[in-house]
């Protein structure tokens, strides 16, 4: 009872300096922006909910038909490199909020039991508040360097989103690919087996040699293989899209997104801060950074104000020398590291080396991301003149399979003339196609690489910096 007492009297008058140099510590933490402003990483259900609104407003009417914009969503919302991410994030926002625990008063209690001084055996029950006056920037580079991890969490599950929403794209692309590609190999195979009939009733009137429905049956015959080649990549795609977005069956997609070339402007000049590689790159510097200032910092002493009440439960108080005695204490505390072998030079060398590194990094990473979107231009301009002139070969090479079938009819072409004809028609058709999804894919990959995927896609910055109020 005693020692509750005089803890009680002396709480008061250490509380308010605790609250004057609390207020003082709070004066001198950073401003953080980047928390204060943005409200930071979003939760699944605010973020996903806003995705799957995309597509509704794209014009999604059934759920069973799934086009891109919802297929983006799915697969965000269930890949585990996504959840990853989002735990990542989630345990760096705690580790900040641990840093930040550095300005608070802190509260502890110990027993000790020994001799504890000249007068004997003694056990002594001691409680300590202390609290943090100034230590030159310990406590807020540490915060700093958690808020810079948060950071560089967030730019690796936004690189995370816009891989899956990356390879989504491709998987989509390619099931409407090899649709398009089986319809072509159909329209092949309904060809040449019209061939061999007219070879066959030709032959057996003797108006033509027998050796033409051989002819006719081999290239109907590769004609088949090559559509079972279509109907096995359109199964595999079909299921590496099911996987990516969790549908294992019953998959059925819409139509190709119509605006998806235009919802890009070429000609606009990069926004760099919205590449996700970029982004990592730029916190990983401030990491660096936050490291130096922390290194730093380890030269300077750290002052404290500490208060501490102890009782001897037995025995004698060493403080005073009473027999089963109170002793109250407060104190203006700083503690330096005298020597510690260099290591805190050291420490502050490797962090330069870090920022260095760092700065090193955003170049090249500037540099990678302009050579990708220099020659993915480059590959869309050649494409689509590449397309325009294979549009001109199909017309043209339909024409004379057209006008050799009516030829092979009256016996003035031969079959080889025919069937290479069909061939050429089919080949021409396959390229067209080919150039058609070649060009899509390049606009894919210009969205991934310019840091457009979440705009396009529908998963919008708000969204993303939704979920931490909600957790």
């Amino acid at each position: 009872m005693k020692l509750m007492y005089r803890w009680g009297l002396l709480l008061p008058k250490f509380a308010l300096i605790v609250l004057l140099s609390s207020t003082y510590v709070s004066a001198d933490q950073p401003a953080v922006p980047w928390l204060n402003e943005d409200p930071g990483l979003a939760s699944k259900s605010s973020l996903f909910a806003k995705v799957a609104d995309y597509g509704q407003q794209a014009g999604l009417e059934s759920r069973d038909l799934i086009d891109l914009y919802r297929a983006v969503a799915m697969a965000v919302e269930v890949h585990p490199a996504v959840q990853a991410s989002i735990n990542a994030v989630l345990e760096q926002k705690n580790m900040i909020d641990s840093a930040q625990a550095g300005y608070y008063p802190r509260l502890s209690a110990d027993i000790s039991s020994g001799r504890l001084s000249e007068h004997g055996n003694a056990q002594l029950a001691t409680i300590t508040l202390s609290q943090l006056i100034y230590d030159f920037g310990k406590t807020r580079s540490k915060v700093g360097h958690a808020q810079n991890q948060r950071a560089k969490s967030v730019a690796s599950l936004i690189k995370q989103i816009d891989d899956v929403s990356y390879r989504v794209a491709v998987a989509y692309i390619n099931v409407h690919r090899y649709q398009t590609l089986l319809a072509v190999a159909e329209k092949q195979v309904t060809a040449l087996s019209d061939v061999y009939d007219r070879s066959l009733l030709r032959a057996g009137s003797g108006l033509a040699t027998q050796s033409d429905p051989i002819q006719a049956k081999s290239r109907l015959e590769s004609a088949e293989a090559s559509k079972v080649e279509m109907e096995t990549l359109l199964a595999q795609w079909t299921e590496q899209l099911g996987l990516l977005i969790g549908q294992d069956s019953g998959l059925t997609i819409g139509q190709l997104p119509s605006d998806l070339e235009s919802s890009v402007n070429f000609a606009a000049p990069v926004d760099y801060q919205t590449i996700p590689e970029l982004l990592e790159a730029n916190a990983e510097r401030e990491v660096a950074v936050s490291l130096l200032e922390h290194s730093k910092a380890q030269r300077y002493p750290t002052l404290t104000l500490e208060a501490s009440s102890n009782h001897a439960l037995s025995g004698v108080n060493p403080n005073n020398g009473d027999d089963h005695g109170s002793f109250n204490s407060i104190q203006l505390k700083g503690t330096a590291l005298l020597y510690q072998g260099g290591a805190v030079s050291a420490q502050i060398r490797a962090a330069y080396a870090k920022v260095s590194a760092a700065d090193e990094l955003i170049r090249d990473v500037r540099l990678r991301v302009d050579e990708r979107l220099k020659k993915t231009l480059q590959e869309l301009r050649g494409e689509k003149r590449r397309l325009h002139i294979l549009e001109q070969r199909y017309s043209s090479i339909l024409e004379t399979a057209s006008l050799y079938q009516e030829e092979y009819t009256l016996g003035k072409r031969s079959i080889l003339d025919l069937l290479n004809a069909e061939q050429e028609a089919y080949f021409a058709a396959t390229d067209r196609e080919d150039s058609k999804y070649a060009y899509l894919f390049g606009v894919v990959e210009y969205i991934a690489t310019s840091g457009k995927s979440r705009e396009v896609y529908g998963i919008s910055d708000k969204a993303l910096w939704d979920m931490e109020g909600q957790q």
